[in-house]
């Protein structure tokens, strides 16, 4: 398991959990109050999964070989993010 929490910007998508060669359980949480965006490289406001502090913490499947990115509505947000399966 491995855990860290990351700054994220408005204008550049953020590696938030790195591909590996196995499927894994990963809970995203932002800790300061604004809306972050997840999904695949080049996730923007517009195509991302919206998550804000008030949904509390999120659980997705992160497949094998696939990265997980996130990128911030506004301001510098931190987020939470803690890896099963690492």
């Amino acid at each position: 398991m491995k855990s860290s929490h990351i700054e994220l910007n408005a204008t550049t998508a953020t590696a938030i959990v790195t591909a590996e060669p196995l499927t894994r359980r990963v809970y995203v949480h932002p800790m300061t109050s604004g809306t972050i965006y997840v999904g695949p490289e080049g996730v923007t406001s517009l195509t991302g999964l919206k998550i804000d502090n008030a949904n509390g913490i999120v659980s997705l499947e992160i497949p094998m070989n696939e990265t997980l990115y996130a990128i911030s509505g506004s301001g510098t947000p931190i987020v939470s993010v803690l890896v099963q399966g690492d």
